[in-house]
């Protein structure tokens, strides 16, 4: 194999340097690049073509089905393979962001698709990415174990549901309702025969749990841990006083658009994600300094709606888990400078927003 393989990552790695993406990234990109130059060199090609492209996604599709990738690190590598295609063409790369691509088969996919249709009917944006999130998982696995919807057997639904056990610390009920639902919808569309209302009639009880509230000096105390120095500061101190004052949601905190906040009537309305129920909310003199603070001296220019972006290239909108994490992050130090025990909040906030 020749050098050409390895003048093309670097160009495409020294272009995802030029736009801002963060060390991490590169890092990350970095070892995608070198698992393309390592595949080129099993197979003795010499330069990138669309047929070696192709052949290497066939391989990383195998490694899905077998899990020793995720559908995840697949996507990104596909995104560095035809990256790195592209620049050897042209000499030049457009970095765009990518959805994870499905290991799903072609009918597999119409028919999730058909379900996610089915179910906008009746459930509300949040509960339908969930039912279709569970359903994908389970026909993931019987793609695993080589079974299709026509075979699929009451031993297949339980092996599913005890592979999936660990995964859910909360309990079992929301999956075995989606997966109740997913089933129901395949009888329906005659594409598969099992009953399955009786087996899943009856499962453990869910967990309940009482939201914890802080104390005004534990909300101090959680807000002095925050630098705001820095744009990083600004940012995270921000969701945190929106968090504490108004009780919102993780989701709903990261969704915030800039068009959703009122600053002639103090207010916020939005359509919450979870129950899609339109809400309006006070938005308090902390929260709203907090939060122009961050738009004016520490959000980075981006034409995103959202008022909470990434810090780093693309400067696009917080992932759904952000939230909880910089919540999680900074509720941590408070506790440790305090000596105090670590309540994992199930919300931003202190307390419940009104429904």
């Amino acid at each position: 194999m020749n050098d050409e393989p390895s003048w093309v990552a670097e160009g495409v790695l020294a272009e995802a340097t030029r736009i801002g993406l963060a060390p991490g990234s590169i890092r990350y990109y970095r070892s995608c690049c070198w698992t393309v130059m390592r595949f080129s060199h099993s197979r003795g090609i010499d330069q990138l073509t669309e047929r070696a492209v192709e052949e290497f996604l066939a391989a990383m599709d195998d490694r899905v089905r077998r899990g020793e990738i995720h559908a995840g690190l697949r996507s990104n590598l596909e995104k560095i393979a035809r990256l790195m295609l592209e620049f050897q063409r042209t000499g030049a790369v457009v970095w765009k962001r990518r959805r994870p691509a499905s290991s799903l088969s072609a009918s597999a996919t119409v028919v999730l698709s058909g379900f996610a249709q089915h179910v906008q009917k009746e459930l509300a944006p949040g509960s339908v990415r969930d039912v279709v999130s569970e359903a994908r998982g389970f026909m993931g696995y019987l793609d695993r174990v080589g079974r299709s919807l026509e075979s699929v057997s009451v031993d297949d639904v339980r092996a599913f549901l005890v592979e999936a056990r660990p995964r859910h610390a909360s309990g079992m009920g929301n999956t075995v309702w989606a997966i109740k639902r997913f089933l129901q919808f395949l009888n329906h569309q005659r594409l598969t025969e099992l009953k399955v209302d009786a087996l899943l009639a009856r499962v453990g009880p869910r967990r309940t749990r009482a939201l914890p509230c802080f104390t005004p000096e534990e909300a101090d105390r959680l807000v002095s841990a925050i630098e705001t120095a820095t744009p990083r500061g600004k940012r995270d101190y921000a969701m945190v006083r929106l968090a504490l004052s108004t009780g919102l949601r993780c989701c709903d905190i990261v969704s915030l658009r800039l068009n959703q906040i009122d600053w002639h009537n103090d207010e916020i309305r939005l359509v919450q994600n979870k129950t899609s129920a339109p809400l309006t909310l006070p938005l308090s003199a902390d929260a709203g300094n907090a939060i122009a603070d961050w738009l004016l001296h520490g959000r980075p220019d981006s034409d995103a709606p959202e008022v909470f972006v990434r810090l780093y290239a693309p400067f696009t909108k917080l992932t759904g888990p952000t939230g909880a994490l910089i919540m999680r992050r900074w509720l941590a130090k408070a506790c440790r400078t305090a000596h105090m025990t670590v309540r994992r909040p199930t919300r931003c906030g202190a307390r419940r927003a009104p429904a």
